[in-house]
């Protein structure tokens, strides 16, 4: 790569504003990921979360979980989040098996 080019493509890389969401990946130094057809990174909060569902959620509370950690809402909850991608009401698409 040319001295130019990289300069150019450093110049870019400072100014774009999506940048900073990198951080959110855990991804190594220098690893550009363009895999489009995978699971993607992994989000870098989600060994954290992982292990509080098994060892809190799952070990501890058990069946508990169902209302204290929202386990039974869940379905609702997340149909709300991608009812916009699919064109659909707040209410109106749920998740998993419930209903579609």
């Amino acid at each position: 790569m040319s001295d130019d080019l990289l300069k150019r493509a450093l110049e870019l890389d400072a100014a774009d504003a999506l940048a900073a969401h990198r951080a959110k990946f855990a991804l190594d130094e220098g690893t550009v990921y363009l895999d489009g057809n995978s699971l993607g990174a992994l989000p870098a909060h989600v060994p954290a979360r992982m292990a509080d569902v098994i060892t809190r959620e799952w070990g501890e509370l058990r069946i508990r979980s169902w209302d204290e950690s929202g386990w039974w809402t869940a379905p609702e909850r997340i149909g709300d989040r991608i009812a916009p991608i699919v064109g659909a009401a707040r209410g109106g698409s749920w998740s998993a098996t419930r209903r579609a």
